[in-house]
């Protein structure tokens, strides 16, 4: 037969029973505990005032974008000398840098993009932002350019330039323009509660070399300088009379009518090699009464552009079309160095109305 075997007497039972019941009790005390506890925690962080959390954001915003900015005024020294220096580097370092200036450009802007600015800096971050983009596009437009002017000689790959190389450089000068208000924007509406200064940031104080002419002649001198064969080239850009033209008709210049005429004549040395002693001539034909023909002496630099002012006076003839010829030679060469013809034309005084006196 089996052992008998001895149960559990009903107290025991209800004694583990009941402590298995003020067990579950002192768990759900605990629970409700900790929930109320979280529950006041909650209203005491939503019964705080925002500012401090607000003012933290702030700090924490600007902390990030203050290196940007930094960054990017060193990226407008760099595009400065890009204009003042770039005629006397060699091609493949130019190239280097253009390209690391316009990716740069492009990097801080994505920078600052990608950042969550608190609420009552979003005006202002909108400001920097329109101006690391306008900045961005502009380092992109001057790599295009000087890249395309460098050719093979850059030894990067080569974009597809969206405009002629002058056209992109003044491009870049509107865009730095719309980037460098921005920025005063930015910096001068910068919330002053933040306590935070923002630092003063310009890429083109001096916008001359994104005008169309200087432009021009800096792209023509780099592409020539980038040759190692030596290039004698000099370019007329423009010239123009004193008194100024009234009017044109076709390719006629019109001028009022005067005793005598001064020309104004702009030039460049666009090759890669120092030119002494230009003569410059401006002469007309057919000629008049007086003088026909004037002249004035030039050294150029590569790269340097020089105006003539007021060359003459010469002394054309009133009513005939009259061709105005400007010739730059240098000593030696067996042809000029440029040339330009300009038609202009003076009309003669109208005839006298007079009645002569009857006898």
């Amino acid at each position: 037969m089996w052992p008998a075997m001895a149960l559990p007497g009903r107290t025991a039972r209800r004694a583990r029973a009941g402590n298995g019941w003020s067990s579950g009790l002192r768990w759900l005390a605990v629970a409700v505990a900790v929930t109320v506890l979280v529950l006041l925690i909650d209203a005491a962080l939503n019964s705080r005032d925002p500012k401090p959390v607000e003012d933290l954001a702030a700090g924490a915003w600007v902390d990030r974008v203050l290196p940007v900015i930094s960054s990017s005024t060193a990226e407008g020294q760099v595009i400065a000398g890009v204009w003042s220096t770039g005629l006397a580097a060699k091609a493949p370092a130019l190239a280097a840098e253009v390209d690391r200036l316009a990716s740069q450009a492009s990097s801080n802007y994505q920078a600052v993009v990608s950042l969550r600015p608190p609420q009552q800096l979003g005006g202002s971050a909108g400001l920097l932002e329109a101006c690391l983009l306008a900045r961005s596009q502009a380092a992109a437009d001057v790599r295009d350019a000087v890249l395309s002017a460098l050719g093979a000689s850059a030894q990067v790959p080569l974009p597809r330039p969206s405009a002629p190389g002058p056209a992109l450089v003044s491009q870049a000068g509107e865009d730095i323009q719309v980037g460098d208000q921005a920025y005063r924007l930015f910096q001068s509406t910068f919330p002053a509660s933040v306590g935070v200064r923002m630092p003063p940031s310009a890429w083109a104080p001096d916008m001359a070399p994104y005008q169309p002419q200087a432009a021009q002649t800096f792209l023509a001198s780099l592409q020539s300088h980038a040759s190692a064969t030596p290039l004698h080239r000099v370019q007329i850009y423009a010239v123009s009379f004193s008194p100024s033209a009234v009017s044109r008709h076709g390719s006629t210049v019109v001028l009022p009518d005067a005793t005598a005429v001064t020309v104004t004549i702009i030039m460049a040395n666009t090759g890669n090699q120092v030119e002494d002693n230009l003569t410059v001539v401006a002469s007309i034909n057919p000629a008049g009464q007086g003088a026909s023909s004037a002249r004035d002496f030039v050294n150029l630099q590569p790269g340097e552009a020089y105006t003539i002012s007021g060359l003459g006076p010469l002394d054309p003839p009133q009513g005939p079309p009259v061709t105005l010829t400007v010739t730059v030679t240098s000593p030696g060469a067996a042809t000029p160095l440029a040339t330009s013809a300009t038609v202009f034309q003076m009309p003669a005084p109208p005839p006298s109305t007079t009645t002569p006196p009857t006898t």
